[in-house]
């Protein structure tokens, strides 16, 4: 009979153990400059993590071309860097990411062009999926969308 309660405890401990740690979903895409051919050079990395309260973003990027100070970054709809055309035929940098879903807040950009940031945010893991994280210099943009006609410097982590 000891045996058994020895090996009952032993498996209630594994069991709670097993349970108390949790398994966070996490995953990091390159950030890209888009261009006329679509994703071009690496700037850093993003990184998304399942928190108890949403996601953290966690933003690493160095020699952006934007103008220090506060910058766009939001989630779109589509994942493909591919330039698309406007009714009028002209070139649309970014075309392929879709309409702009929401917007995350704002990003600091330093004057070497880097930025070291985490924002802590709402959505769940699996709105990301499938999905953009794109970076524009305007901040304050609202818009359905912030695809450019090259006017600024825009920048992408597929997930």
């Amino acid at each position: 009979m000891t045996k058994i309660l020895k090996v009952l405890l032993i498996l209630s401990f594994v069991a709670l153990i097993s349970c108390s740690q949790e398994k966070t979903n996490s995953t990091t895409s390159d950030i890209v400059e888009l261009n006329e051919n679509g994703a071009g050079e690496k700037f850093g990395t993003i990184t998304v993590t399942e928190t108890a309260d949403g996601i953290s973003i966690e933003v690493k990027a160095s020699g952006l071309k934007s103008k220090p100070g506060q910058v766009g970054f939001h989630l779109h709809e589509k994942n493909s860097p591919e330039p698309t055309k406007d009714e009028s035929g002209n070139l649309v940098i970014g075309g392929g990411l879709g309409e702009d879903m929401g917007d995350l807040g704002s990003l600091t950009v330093n004057a070497d062009g880097s930025v070291s940031q985490t924002i802590v945010g709402e959505l769940e893991y699996s709105d990301i999926k499938g999905k953009s994280l794109v970076i524009t210099d305007d901040v304050n943009s609202y818009a359905d969308n912030t695809q450019t006609k090259g006017e600024e410097p825009l920048y992408v982590a597929i997930f």
